[in-house]
Order: C-alpha cells, then sequence, then structure tokens
C-alpha cells in the first residue's frame, strides 16, 4: 500500500474514533447540578447569627468575670481586711443601700465598678440616712469570710 494513501486511511480513522468517542461520552441533556440557593437575606441572618453568638459569648465572658471580681471584693479573712464604703454617689445620703463593707485592698477595682454603674445625672437626698448601717456604730466585720456591716 502506497503510504499516502496509508496516512490518509489512519487518518480518517483517527478522525473517526475522536468523533465516535465524543459522541459516546457527550449527553443530549446538560448534565444537572443542583445546588441551594443562597439569597442576600439568608447570608445576613447567618451574619446576624453569628454577631449575636458572639455578642452572647463576651457578655458571658464579661458577667463571669465580674462575678469573680464582686466575690473576691467581700472575700476576707479578719475583720481588719474590710472597711464601710460608698457603694452609690451619694454614699449614706441614699440609705442603707448607699453604703457597703468591702476587702480594703480591692478599694480601685470597686471604684471602678461604682463608677461604670453610677449616673452623674442623679440628685442626692439632702439629709443623711439614720438607718443602721450609716449609724455611728455601724462597723465593718468579716463573717464566714464575707465582708458585712454590723451595727
Amino acid at each position: 500500500m502506497n503510504p499516502k494513501i496509508k496516512g490518509i486511511f489512519l487518518l480518517i480513522c483517527a478522525v473517526l474514533i475522536v468523533g465516535l468517542a465524543l459522541s459516546f461520552f457527550s449527553r443530549a441533556t446538560p448534565i444537572e447540578v443542583q445546588m441551594p440557593l443562597v439569597t442576600r437575606e439568608m447570608v445576613d441572618e447567618n451574619q446576624a447569627a453569628i454577631k449575636a453568638a458572639a455578642e452572647k459569648r463576651q457578655n458571658a465572658a464579661a458577667a463571669r468575670k465580674r462575678a469573680e471580681l464582686e466575690m473576691r471584693l467581700y472575700q476576707c479573712q479578719a475583720d481588719s481586711d474590710c472597711i464601710i464604703v460608698d457603694k452609690d454617689p451619694c454614699g449614706c445620703l441614699k440609705g442603707p443601700e448607699g453604703v457597703t463593707a468591702i476587702n480594703s485592698s480591692m478599694t480601685l477595682e470597686f471604684s471602678r465598678l461604682v463608677q461604670e454603674k453610677s449616673s452623674l445625672a442623679e440628685v442626692c437626698p439632702s439629709v443623711a440616712s439614720a438607718e443602721k448601717e450609716c449609724s455611728a456604730t455601724a462597723r465593718p466585720v468579716c463573717q464566714q469570710n464575707v465582708c458585712k456591716i454590723v451595727y
């Protein structure tokens, strides 16, 4: 057989094989791919949920930290560890709820806590309370490892 004819014959066979392979592996209909539809609202809701969860974790951590601080504020070993302080800017002018007994080594932390909670617009009563916690006989004591006021 002539080499030119043989080359043409091989070329035609190769084209037929490639054509058959393409027709065999192709489909008449496209392959369906099912992907969930994600809308902008769904993305926003997901981001809001993630943000809310992060805030919740932060708030829980801050609450634990505050609770630990408040426990340390009132812990004591002896009466000499405790002092009476104003837990309200008005102090005894506000009444018994205006004072408390804390550990004397925690006054700075207690002051920060009071500043966070207090409002500057509050008006104090003009007369001091004469109740037990504000009386001249009130003194701080350590009872069951907790600072308290006795009268």
